[in-house]
């Protein structure tokens, strides 16, 4: 490669680098990078049947599916190699969650093999906010049985009806063995075809985009992931080469869903109907508040109906 070549990529990378940091500049300027900042109207609201369902009548807090990458190692866009799998606090945040308000959680990995840990998620960085956690949570997975012997993903499409929601925790990992997984992706489809709640972390929103046009019941609604930035950031100062999937954000606009993303390092998270996706792993409790409510909505018999009336000007 030439050297007035070279320079043109420099520079090409350059002002796309600069045209992220304006953007988001942008977007802390009117007031998006706060706690759920940017609200937007969600593209389907929930609606309830008529009458007040007796408490009795509800649904108990039942079973909850957690799918797990299991891959250890990704391939890099030069071909170089790096260790990765799940983020460690985008599952035990929700996990312990969901737990606390009387779910069971199920976790299931493609083949049944155990999930691995980004050793990133391991930073005390990502745990500032409750620092003993860390430590809580490495105990946890070393122990917890579920995650010495997951259930096979095929065996969850199986009986998929058994389970109230479906849950994916971010990392990396899900690039490398979940994106293009098919019982994934029906489950997906089956989800969604009967409202339960879907949450999908960081990365996860990704799988969306490898769900069929003519098929995603979620097509149209409003998602965050992992921001461009974010990407960028984690690429240049952490995995120190270019990812093969990245752009996540670029990718959901393409396939039809409307892509919004806070501040870089802030917590957002974003609820339409059945669906709650989040940016990043400091949006751990905003995830949680707003999944839990998904759950709580679908046990009332809530289902996805027409879009929310809008404020006439």
């Amino acid at each position: 490669m030439g050297a007035s070549t070279t320079n043109r990529v420099a520079t090409s990378r350059l002002q796309r680098a600069l045209q992220r940091c304006f953007s988001y500049l942008v977007l802390m300027a009117a007031g998006c990078a706060g706690v759920l900042g940017c609200s937007t109207l969600p593209t389907r609201q929930v609606v309830f049947p008529p009458g007040t369902l007796a408490a009795e009548a509800l649904p108990p807090p039942g079973a909850v599916v957690m799918v797990l990458s299991a891959a250890s190692e990704q391939t890099l866009a030069d071909g170089s190699k790096r260790r990765t799998g799940v983020f460690l606090n985008e599952f035990y945040e929700p996990y312990r969650a969901l737990v606390g308000a009387g779910y069971e959680v199920v976790i299931a990995t493609p083949g049944g093999r155990p999930p691995v840990w980004d050793p990133e998620s391991l930073e005390p960085s990502y745990w500032k906010k409750h620092p003993g956690a860390l430590a809580e949570a490495q105990a946890l997975v070393a122990t917890l049985p579920a995650l010495l012997a997951p259930l096979p993903l095929s065996e969850v499409r199986a009986r998929a009806a058994a389970f109230q929601a479906l849950l994916v925790p971010g990392g990396q990992g899900v690039m490398v063995d979940l994106l293009h997984d098919t019982d994934l992706q029906g489950l997906l489809l089956d989800f969604g075809a009967t409202d339960r709640p879907v949450g999908l972390v960081c990365h996860a929103p990704a799988l969306l985009t490898r769900l069929p046009v003519d098929q995603s019941p979620f097509l149209g609604r409003r998602v965050t992931s992992v921001s461009g930035f974010e990407e960028w950031y984690i690429e240049t100062f952490v995995m120190g080469k270019r990812a093969q999937v990245r752009e996540i954000g670029e990718q959901l606009d393409a396939a039809g869903y409307l892509h919004e993303t806070a501040f870089p390092g802030r917590s957002r998270a974003v609820r339409d109907c059945s669906l709650v996706t989040s940016q990043n792993p400091f949006s751990g409790e905003d995830f949680n508040t707003l999944f839990l409510a998904a759950l709580a909505d679908w046990r009332k018999a809530g289902r996805c109906g027409e879009p929310p009336p809008r404020a006439s000007r």
